[in-house]
């Protein structure tokens, strides 16, 4: 295989934490030209590692085999030597043709992790990925953290695998299908595979079961009448869930279609089983089929916890060697992959009035209140007149003292509110006059009768 390293590639630590290794492929470009056959980047774990794959991009072409194998298919010694891997923001492009092994449905393998449990994947984007993300045990495997979540796929055979692996969690990803549903009599131009397919591993005996699968505030798009979710037998639908997902189709009357333990399933059958009772039918109204932004906040939604909280931004981008910018959930959980940030309050500012009149002598008062989500500044035109506080926010209660009126004559002052992106308000402030009065400082004068006598 040949690579194009874009950076500093390989990290691998000489070091042992407790016997684990500590590897990390981190910023790499890798260009694959080989086929029909290619085990991709395979991921050395002959012993017990601590595995992370992140912001790296992978261009394929091969019509078999792997892009990132990160796991086993079946049972060996090297079995969960890669327990909890982290495969983070990478970008995987498949540049094959979807027809070139003639007959046969290509299902080039994306994200491989088999038989390794409680793995993360997350912030991926998956373009032309024949068969996406694969999570797979050949010995009853259970998970018991981890998931596949914030992930984008878009345009498969099958986007996501469940098989002989249980308690599998897909969280909030966004699958788009413009594959068409096949065709006996052109095999190889389109799929009779789900977004999401969940079985049995009858390779091997005993068989190794898909119990537990969890679907949620996933976003399924597909142009034509393809399987949403193939759950193919009755085993794996054991606690099996799925609800809190948007689907929409544009072919017919845009509802999904399921396979439910072998048995094609029309939407309302589906959800007569119990399955997406608060799931919709409806469009994203995606921005472009590029970038999978819808128009505007989807908050169908539920609150899967601290684990799966942090998605992908509406900004997010795949560089190579960068993580794509992240949001976390806020308000009612958002479904899909791309994850809207919070809006901001439209701020506000209103008082309770706009006219006080206060009495002539010193130390008068008058109030009004405040009512407000941004912060504020109080400002009198008059010396003669103090509010009680000069700055603030939100709502509050403010008290205007006015010193004494002499004149008989009333006096204004206006007192300002202001705040950003908000109008001014102004309150006028009458002062009423003071009381007209007369004093003379005796009521009555003697006057002596001698001439030019004062009194």
């Amino acid at each position: 295989m040949k690579r194009l390293f874009l950076g500093f590639i390989l990290i691998l630590l000489g070091l042992f934490l407790h016997g684990q290794t500590v590897l990390t492929y981190e910023g790499q470009t890798y260009n694959n030209n080989e086929t029909p056959v290619s085990y991709g980047v395979n991921v050395p774990r002959s012993t017990p590692t601590t595995f992370t794959f992140r912001n790296n991009q992978l261009n394929f072409i091969n019509l078999q085999g792997y892009m990132l194998q990160a796991g086993d298919e079946g049972i060996n010694a090297y079995n969960n030597n890669l327990r909890g891997e982290q495969i983070i923001g990478n970008k995987f492009n498949w540049n094959g043709d979807f027809s070139g092994l003639g007959t046969a449905m290509t299902i080039t393998h994306g994200l491989f992790t088999g038989c390794n449990v409680d793995v993360a994947i997350k912030y991926n984007y998956l373009s032309r990925v024949p068969m996406g993300i694969i999570r797979k045990s050949a010995s009853n495997m259970v998970n018991t953290t981890g998931g596949v979540s914030y992930n984008i796929l878009k345009t498969f055979n099958v986007g996501g695998v469940v098989k002989g692996m249980s308690n599998v969690k897909w969280y909030n990803n966004t699958f788009y299908n413009d594959r068409p549903t096949y065709s006996s009599t052109d095999p190889t131009a389109g799929t009779w595979r789900g977004a999401i397919d969940v079985y049995t591993n009858t390779d091997v005996t005993p068989n190794s079961v898909s119990h537990g699968t969890k679907i949620k505030n996933n976003i399924f798009y597909s142009k034509y009448k393809t399987y949403a979710i193939d759950v193919m037998d009755t085993e794996s639908l054991i606690d099996f869930e799925c609800d809190y997902n948007v689907y929409w189709v544009e072919e017919g009357d845009h509802t999904p279609v399921f396979n439910a333990g072998g048995t094609y399933k029309t939407w309302e059958q589906w959800r007569a089983m119990g399955y997406d009772a608060h799931s919709v039918v409806m469009n994203p109204n995606f921005i472009d089929f590029v970038n999978f932004v819808p128009a505007a906040r989807l908050n169908y939604g539920t609150d899967l916890g601290s684990e799966f909280n942090t998605g992908l931004a509406t900004n997010a981008t795949w560089v190579v060697g960068t993580s794509p910018a992240t949001q976390v959930q806020n308000g009612t959980w958002q479904v899909g992959a791309r994850i809207y940030a919070p809006v901001a309050p439209t701020p506000y500012l209103n008082v309770s009035t706009n006219t006080i009149t206060v009495a002539a002598n010193a130390g008068s008062t008058g109030t009004f209140n405040i009512s407000s989500n941004t912060t504020w500044t109080i400002s009198s035109s008059q010396s003669w007149l103090t509010p009680s506080v000069t700055t603030g926010s939100n709502n509050a209660t403010v008290t205007v003292t006015a010193a004494a009126n002499a004149e008989t004559a009333t006096r204004t002052a206006t007192i300002t509110v202001s705040g950003t992106n908000v109008s001014n308000q102004i309150i006028t402030v009458t002062q009423q006059g003071a009381s007209a009065f007369l004093y003379v400082s005796k009521t009555n004068i003697t006057i002596p009768s001698t001439a030019n006598t004062d009194g």
